[in-house]
């Protein structure tokens, strides 16, 4: 065998460097019909806040728990999702009413019913949060259940971004999160593959809670992650934490510190 000319050897070199990158693994990071078409969530959220008035800081909190027996089927190019709420907790304490039990009409929770397509649920199908004051909580359920996907495949570092935006019932209550999920990598749960996506972003709060002219206005951090199970083709688990801080005022007696965190759990039972 003869050896190769400096010539070709270069010409090869240079072939080859122009030659596509090896595409990456199929990922199915995407929504579509899930099998077994069934699962049921679990959904707990913790939240609490710190009003610094002039004879002291007032706190109050309040804890949920959702389980949804969620069944999906095709609709069109997108996926439907039936959620039926099948139980719910839900607990309020403040310094002024102490604790109270909420039950689930009390609180305005209900099932789900929307429609996902690859990337998650449309901008129109997210609706309207609960009449503010039913239920201390920031985010509804579904957005930790069904986080949103990239459009297309992404490798490990490559990240996307997202717009949630939250309008109260009453529209006393305004929330915006714009959130940037980065792709971890790939892990393995209970010997199953999974896919760990982090989630970071930067969310804005205004509230409208009371009489005329008492308004509250907060900005944050939202911070977490989800598990993508690459076989169900479902996020299974998910943890995101928020802490934001502001002024609240009151007519007549001025502008006070506020601050809020919460924390929103999700996990597929089954």
């Amino acid at each position: 065998m003869f050896p190769l000319p400096l010539a070709s050897f270069a010409a090869l070199l240079i072939a080859a460097s122009a030659l596509p990158a090896p595409i990456p693994p199929q990922q199915q990071l995407a929504y579509g019909l899930p099998s077994p078409p069934t699962a049921t969530y679990e959904v707990v959220d913790t939240t609490g806040i710190t009003i610094t008035m002039s004879m002291g800081p007032m706190e109050g909190s309040g804890s949920s728990s959702f389980t949804f027996a969620a069944t999906f089927e095709a609709e069109g190019a997108g996926t439907r999702v039936s959620g039926e709420l099948t139980a719910f907790t839900g607990r309020s304490n403040s310094p002024m009413g102490g604790s109270t039990t909420l039950s689930e009409a009390a609180a305005g929770v209900q099932g789900i019913d929307l429609v996902l397509g690859p990337q998650g649920v449309g901008e129109g199908a997210q609706g309207a949060l609960r009449r503010l004051g039913d239920l201390p909580i920031f985010a509804e359920p579904h957005e930790v259940m069904f986080p949103r996907l990239p459009e297309g495949e992404v490798r490990p570092g490559d990240s996307w971004m997202d717009t949630v935006t939250n309008v109260g019932a009453d529209g006393d209550f305004e929330r915006v999160a714009v959130n940037t999920y980065t792709l971890v990598g790939d892990t393995v749960v209970d010997g199953r593959p999974h896919l760990r996506v982090d989630i970071s972003g930067d969310a804005t709060l205004t509230m409208e809670p009371g009489p005329p002219g008492m308004t509250q206005s907060l900005g944050g951090t939202e911070v977490g992650f989800f598990l993508w199970d690459v076989a169900r083709g479902l996020p299974v688990y998910a943890e995101v934490s928020r802490a934001y801080e502001g002024t609240m005022t009151i007519p007549g007696e001025g502008a006070m510190d506020i601050k809020a965190s919460s924390a929103t759990r999700m996990r597929l039972a089954n």
